[in-house]
Parts: structure tokens; C-alpha cells; sequence
């Protein structure tokens, strides 16, 4: 199987894009990897940092690997937006293949200053790292502040020797209220001054032309979570309702775990509609 630093490589040479799921539990986990089986396609399991907060990195880790054992398509393990070098460096020890560090919130030096201290702790050990520059909509910015700048992209990119950069050029986290708003004359800009695998976060809700659009503009890995998390739970909920007071953990997920499955693989089909391992 290849390295994800590997995989990262070959995808950004090729033009093919990795696909990060957000999972909450080891049930949302199962049908990620189970759509990416029935894909014959790589995935990324990226767990938020409220996650860790409930679960912890070394349990997480541990239900991933029994993924990785049980499922033949390369399953890579990502700690997302974390803003904890501490944090980060834990994740690596643990046996995360992929951390994030998110400094955007802070001054370009401060952000380059935390990115080098995890791209160096991550790659002693064999890790890859994410960083991020601009601003991922829906957190709270004006709307004239979220553009990612293509000098700091270069600069990010030179000083610290980051795996992955995602920038910010208009996508939100969350649902979209409209039509979503990508800037991809910046994101062809910032594509042509750097070498480095680029990250489209706010996947959900993207129509697929502009997905497929910034794959172009050396988009490697799209981040999609909120589509998961509500198949999730709005199911769930009908579920629940419908089994009344003999809902039953075990049954009453198993019933929902397919539709939650269903709504990986529109992804799969809208990134990498012939990609195989």
C-alpha cells in the first residue's frame, strides 16, 4: 500500500483527488470504509478535535486500525483542524497518519512558526501535515478576509515544507446558504506559484462541475463532513421515531448505516468516478 505522502504525490501529478470524511464514532467509521470498499478507492478518516476531546487519540486510532486491518483499500488517519502543536505531535505519536495545524486564525509568522514545529515533529516520524492559510468560511470573518493571499501561500509553502495547504477561496464549513462562491481565478494563482498538494475544505454542498472544476487548480484532497454527519443524524432520528420505545443501539443504527454509506459514495462518484487502487 502506498504512504499517504506517496498517494499525495501520484494524485497531484494525475490530477486525482483524495476524499477526507469527517467520523464521529466507530459506526460512521464502518460505513465510510465500507463505501470506499465497495469504491475500490483510498479514504481519509479525519477526526475533529471535539472528537479527540470525547474519544481520545489513542482509541481512535486503535478503531482505525482494526479498519485498516479488515478493508483491502488504503484507509489514511487525519487529525483535523487542530490548532495545538501539542496536540499534533501526540496525534504523530499515536500512530496518525496525517496531521493538521491549523495557525490560520493567527499572523502569518506565528502560522509558519507552529507549521515548521509540526512539519518537523511529523516528519521524523513518517507523517504528513496539512496547514491552512486564508480563511475557511462560516467562522465568524467578514466576507472581505477570507481569500487566501498567493504571496503567503508561497511563503507558507517555501519556509515550512508542508505536505498539503488548504486555502481558503470561498468555500464555508457547515450547510450553504446559496449557491457556494468559489474565487477560482485565486485558486489558479496560488496553483501556479506553489508545487504543493492544495485542500478544498467545505465539501458539502459544492456542486460537482466546481468540485471537478478545482481539481484543475491542483486541489488534492476535498474535506466533506457535514453531509456525513447530518445523513447521519437526520436518519437516525427518523429511526428512533419509527422503533419507538424498542429503539435498540445495535439495530436501530444498522438500519441507518446504509443510507450514511450512500451519501459517502456520491462522493466518490463525483471526485474519482474511474479511480481505482
Amino acid at each position: 500500500m502506498k504512504t499517504l505522502s506517496e498517494l499525495l504525490a501520484q494524485y497531484h501529478q494525475t490530477g486525482d483527488c483524495l476524499i477526507g470524511f469527517n467520523f464521529n464514532d466507530v459506526w460512521d467509521v464502518q460505513a465510510i470504509c465500507q463505501a470506499a470498499q465497495e469504491r475500490n478507492q483510498p479514504v481519509m478518516l479525519m477526526a475533529y478535535t471535539k472528537v479527540v476531546e470525547v474519544l481520545g487519540l489513542d482509541l481512535i486510532q486503535a478503531i482505525v486500525e482494526r479498519m485498516k486491518a479488515r478493508y483491502s483499500v488504503p484507509i489514511y488517519l487525519h487529525l483535523d483542524h487542530c490548532d495545538d502543536v501539542e496536540m499534533c505531535m501526540q496525534a504523530v505519536d499515536v500512530g496518525f497518519d496525517s496531521v493538521m495545524i491549523d495557525g490560520s486564525a493567527l499572523p502569518l509568522e506565528e502560522n509558519i512558526e507552529r507549521t515548521i514545529k509540526v512539519v518537523n515533529y511529523a516528519h521524523a516520524k513518517g507523517a504528513v501535515v496539512e496547514a491552512e492559510i486564508g480563511k475557511i468560511r462560516g467562522r465568524g470573518m467578514t466576507d472581505d478576509d477570507y481569500l487566501a493571499s498567493v504571496a503567503d501561500v508561497k511563503r507558507l509553502a517555501e519556509e515550512t515544507g508542508v505536505d498539503m495547504i488548504a486555502v481558503g477561496i470561498g468555500t464555508a464549513h457547515g450547510h450553504y446558504q446559496g449557491k457556494p462562491e468559489i474565487n477560482f481565478e485565486r485558486l489558479q494563482q496560488i496553483h501556479q506559484s506553489v508545487s504543493t498538494p492544495l485542500v478544498l475544505h467545505g465539501g458539502t454542498g459544492i456542486p460537482e462541475d466546481d468540485i471537478r472544476h478545482s481539481m484543475t487548480f491542483g486541489i488534492t484532497k476535498i474535506n466533506v463532513g457535514t453531509a456525513i454527519h447530518t445523513a447521519y443524524m437526520q436518519n437516525l432520528g427518523k429511526q428512533i421515531t419509527k422503533d419507538g420505545i424498542d429503539a435498540y443501539p445495535p439495530t436501530t443504527i444498522s438500519e441507518i448505516l446504509p443510507q450514511v454509506k450512500n451519501e459517502v459514495v456520491k462522493y466518490f462518484e463525483m471526485v474519482n468516478p474511474s479511480q481505482v487502487v
